[in-house]
């Protein structure tokens, strides 16, 4: 990966225990931070205007890279926090460059 105009990593989730799913989003939002990284879109739920979709939300987080993103995602605090939304959520996640 190189640098570039930023990336975006994009989540779809649905949430099957909000209550059980509460400790996972406190954790992960200061290890998004820490990596330079911002939520700049949620839906709950997204406007759907085509195709299927089996997910209760979506969310759109920016980085200043690919690497940032990359270093956010493999890092051994995310690896932890992943954990706690294991049996009471299920996710989609994908990353992609910024175009810009």
């Amino acid at each position: 990966m190189s640098e570039d105009a930023g990336a975006y990593l994009i989540v779809m989730a649905r949430i099957d225990d909000a209550e059980a799913f509460g400790p996972y989003v406190e954790a992960v939002q200061p290890l998004i931070a820490a990596h330079g990284g911002k939520l700049i879109g949620r839906g709950i739920p997204p406007v759907l205007l085509e195709g299927d979709w089996p997910w209760h939300t979506v969310g759109v987080l920016s980085f200043p890279s690919m690497e940032a993103a990359d270093g956010f995602w493999h890092s051994p605090e995310y690896v932890e926090v992943k954990k706690l939304r294991q049996g009471n959520s299920q996710f989609q996640v994908v990353l992609a460059p910024a175009t810009g």
